[in-house]
């Protein structure tokens, strides 16, 4: 053995061995996984940060072909995610369609808005207007796009407006440019006139003395001034999804009740019984006159009625054939041919220029029964109904669908000006696919969102404890080993 060696030997016999604990090794693993989990949660929850941000900054933004009228309506609408921009807070300007349902599309308590309508602009930005979910198609309670898209009309529960303290009538007109709402007296908005500048609405006595689903006292409200001029009393019950529709010029109006269908010349301010309507007539929607002025289209439905009781195959078998009547006698008048609609209820939203017609067509939720002679029944109001496609029903018999809505879609509008342009730019596939994905597993999903940016943010702050620990030890250890 060489000097060398006696030396290391001694001082090997001397040292002290180190203490080290017996789970020495399963602590480190267990560390080294807690800093893996941990940094996957805080990318987790950047990368959902970053998500919102994109999607509430103009997620969805596209260009449209060139050409001095481009389509803008989107083939295809997706859900909104948690956190999304709202027409008050980041206005998207005109609005190219409207959407309202259940499920992602009403949101979550969790985060303090479960009501809530989706608007895509007409360049494609997606915003939310808070407060208002499952809208009713019709006057309970529904939305309204202007003609333009630059107005959005509904009642004063709408976000950037407040209920009236004495529970007066009200609009609430949202100005998508602007975020800015103002509150017009006289009524709850019905249809809007094909110029924008005034709005029919509806308002029951002040006195409650006002039955539902009986037609109180009309209004056309002017949007401008705010004044709101009567019309003539119409008296009798209505149904709420196809109640009132403008002629095309503006000069008259169609009123529907349960038995007679009214025409109200508002220049004159006269009234007239038009025909007599039964339980199986409906006016075919707010776009049921024709563009020449000259023509109304009614729907004659076949199937369940409204003094039968029936279930939901029933109701979603119900047949809506098209017909017309002369505006001017009431009596039968030929019209474009259309195929049948079928389901809970159809509503014809307007008329392209090559005589198809564009239609809401409603579908039953699923377990719904109507009882018989229910006089709080109503066909498209948000609870009766279980789903909605927006169709174009063409001259030729054929029928397809506008636009890809999302699955729990309830209601549907589209600006009357925009009923040509159709088949506009949507979402990328990419961020389309993200927003499914956020939306497959509602609710669970937002709950999931909630954890992931808790945990994130508590196993960032745990490391940054950490380190900031360790500080003084590696200190303590350098001074140690450097004799101090």
């Amino acid at each position: 053995m060489t000097r060398l060696t006696e030396v290391l030997t001694a001082i090997a016999d001397g040292a002290r061995p180190v203490p080290i604990a017996e789970d020495t090794w399963r602590r480190g693993v267990r560390r080294r996984r807690s800093r893996v989990v941990g940094a996957g949660l805080v990318i987790a929850a950047a990368g959902l940060a970053t998500t919102v941000w994109l999607f509430g900054g103009g997620g969805g933004r596209a260009t449209g072909p060139g050409g001095s009228a481009p389509p803008v309506v989107p083939s295809t609408v997706y859900s909104p995610v948690t956190g999304q921009d709202t027409v008050v807070e980041a206005p998207p300007g005109p609005a190219a369609i409207l959407v309202a349902g259940d499920h992602e599309l009403r949101g979550s308590d969790i985060w303090g808005w479960e009501g809530r309508s989706l608007l895509v602009s007409q360049d494609g930005r997606y915003r939310l207007a808070r407060t208002v979910g499952e809208s009713s198609a019709g006057i309970a309670g529904g939305l309204l796009l202007s003609p333009d898209g630059r107005y959005l009309a509904g009642l004063p529960w709408l976000e950037g407006a407040s209920w009236p303290d004495d529970a007066r009538a009200q609009t609430a007109l949202l100005d998508l440019s602007t975020g800015e709402v103002v509150q017009r007296d006289g009524g709850d908005p019905v249809v809007w006139a094909p110029d924008g500048a005034s709005l029919l609405v509806h308002a029951y006595p002040p006195d409650g003395s006002g039955q539902p689903y009986r037609i109180g006292s009309l209004g056309l409200l002017d949007v401008g001034t705010g004044r709101t001029r009567s019309l003539p009393e119409i008296r009798g019950r209505m149904r709420m999804g196809n109640v009132a529709a403008f002629s095309p010029d503006g000069t008259r109006l169609a009123v529907a009740t349960e038995d007679a269908l009214y025409v109200v010349d508002l220049g004159r301010d006269t009234l007239v019984r038009l025909a007599d309507l039964t339980e199986h007539d409906r006016l075919a929607g707010p776009g049921a006159w024709l563009p020449d002025g000259q023509r109304i289209a009614m729907y004659s439905m076949s199937g369940c009625a409204d003094g039968e009781s029936c279930d939901e195959t029933a109701l979603g078998q119900r047949r809506f054939q098209i017909r017309y009547l002369d505006a001017g006698t009431g009596q039968p008048a030929q019209g474009p041919p259309l195929a049948v609609a079928r389901g809970l209820a159809a509503r014809l939203l307007g008329w392209q220029r090559n005589g198809a017609a564009v239609v809401a067509v409603y579908s039953p939720e699923a377990g719904l029964r109507k009882p018989a002679g229910d006089p709080s029944w109503s066909e498209t109001d948000w609870w009766a109904v279980g789903g909605v496609e927006l169709m174009r029903f063409a001259t030729d018999g054929s029928q397809r669908r506008l636009v890809d809505l999302p699955g729990s879609a309830l209601f549907v509008d589209v600006p009357a000006n925009l009923l040509d342009r159709f088949g506009g730019p949507s979402p990328s596939r990419l961020e389309g696919a993200l927003r499914w994905l956020l939306a497959l597993y509602w609710p669970a999903g937002q709950v999931a969102e909630l954890v992931v940016v808790v945990v994130g943010l508590a196993v960032g702050l745990s490391l940054w404890r950490r380190r900031r620990r360790r500080g003084p030890r590696r200190a303590a250890v350098r001074n140690a080993a450097e004799g101090r």
